[in-house]
């Protein structure tokens, strides 16, 4: 039996025409892909050139600043000699906080908001404590309760002058507003207030005159003072430095001028 040897047959390779087929179908791919990409890159130049222009546009410099909420504790002119550096910068540039935080060192503001009016302005508002009284001197006292202390006050401002522990404020105040009406009933005008540690009160008037009232039974003691000073002491309170109320009957006049002291009292007992 004569055994036959497989003929080893070599495969054929790709042809030219296939090698030059397949070359040209990669290249399309690439340059299609290549195209898509190029569009995506000029797309995203495009985008980011017109951001830019649109971002300069809109960083216009700082050209004004509108003051609202001004008044004689806080002008705007004041308001706007703080905040002058930021003329001239980019709207979006400036720094908010900051010039917030440079208008609210001054006592006077309790509240500032800072806005930004496109194109080239900024709105500031302001809230400020409205005086009410002179709290222990150097202070002041505001209409919700606050003390403070400015740096500067108005050379015509009036104010009713109290004075008390820390923490008596608004207790004084409520005594000044309840005992002025009653002291203008006989034509005595009410100028301030002051309390001891102890919670005696003095009360200054106008005309210079002190009333030291004590601690207890203010309205009586107050009360008996006013049936007589028609008859006793109208027209002369320019000459009376002080009035002491603290006796169990009766009161004190100390008077300026060297006549005499007059005491009204029937008896030395005091608080």
């Amino acid at each position: 039996m004569v055994t036959r040897r497989a003929s080893r047959v070599r495969p054929r390779g790709p042809s030219w025409h296939e090698r030059w087929t397949a070359f040209v179908t990669g290249l399309r791919v690439a340059l299609r892909w290549a195209w898509r990409i190029g569009l995506w890159l000029a797309f995203v130049a495009a985008v980011a050139l017109v951001s830019q222009r649109v971002w300069l546009k809109l960083q216009s410099p700082v050209a004004g600043l509108v003051v609202e909420g001004e008044n004689r504790f806080v002008t705007a002119e004041r308001v706007q000699q703080e905040l002058w550096p930021a003329l001239g910068q980019g709207i979006w540039s400036v720094d908010i906080a900051a010039m917030r935080e440079r208008l609210l060192a001054d006592g006077w503001l309790t509240e500032v908001r800072i806005t930004r009016q496109w194109p080239d302005r900024l709105l500031v508002s302001l809230e400020t404590h409205q005086p009410i009284a002179a709290w222990n001197g150097d202070q002041l006292l505001s209409a919700s309760g606050a003390v403070f202390a400015p740096e500067r006050r108005p050379v015509d401002l009036s104010l009713p002058r109290l004075a008390g522990p820390t923490g008596s404020q608004w207790t004084v105040w409520e005594r000044y507003t309840s005992l002025k009406p009653v002291l203008a009933t006989v034509g005595l005008e009410l100028s301030g207030v002051t309390m001891s540690p102890r919670g005696s009160l003095s009360l200054a008037l106008a005309s210079g005159a002190v009333i030291h009232t004590g601690q207890e039974s203010l309205e009586a003691r107050l009360q008996r003072l006013l049936d007589v000073y028609p008859d006793t002491l109208a027209g002369k309170m320019d000459r009376v430095e002080r009035i002491d109320l603290r006796y169990s009957n009766g009161f004190a006049v100390a008077w300026r001028e060297t006549d005499s002291e007059t005491t009204d009292k029937t008896t030395n007992d005091e608080d």
